[in-house]
């Protein structure tokens, strides 16, 4: 746990958890967004509004059309916009939901891969010298499952 800065010590939400992975993890991770990649491009599953994880699509692009709104306004003209700003949004997935959507959108070995890694997951919290047991997880996205749910 590493504190926030500015943010009271005592309270729980001032410090940011940090999770580690296997050197193997971040190798399937790195393969398997590639592959998941060529797929959801192909069958077009990704949206040409979403900019997350995606190759050619900048935050300098995304300031454009928000210029594009602006001037839209000052012309008078009308411009549908919605922005969504939720907090902690990806902590509060529930798996269920996250695995249904999954296996409408990707293909079954896709799903199945993912299914496990979301499966029977455990967390621990070391702070300090205090260790405490291991819990299981109900809900939010693994860091293997984040980029795909911004995919789907």
């Amino acid at each position: 746990m590493i504190p926030k800065p500015g943010k009271p010590p005592h309270r729980v939400t001032s410090y940011r958890p940090i999770s580690l992975l296997p050197l193997l993890s971040k190798i399937f991770e790195r393969i398997f967004l590639k592959r998941i990649h060529v797929d959801a491009v192909i069958n077009e599953k990704i949206p040409a509004h979403q900019f997350g994880f995606r190759e050619y699509h900048s935050t300098t692009q995304q300031c454009h059309r928000i210029i594009e709104i602006l001037k839209s306004l000052e012309e008078k003209k009308l411009y549908t916009a919605a922005f969504l700003d939720i907090q902690q949004a990806f902590d509060r997935v529930w798996h269920n939901s996250l695995l249904f959507k999954l296996k409408a959108t990707l293909p079954t070995p896709y799903y199945l891969l993912l299914q496990s890694y979301n499966t029977d997951r455990y967390s621990q919290i070391k702070f300090n010298m205090t260790t405490s047991v291991n819990f299981p997880i109900h809900s939010g996205v693994p860091q293997e499952m984040y980029w795909v749910l911004c995919y789907t």
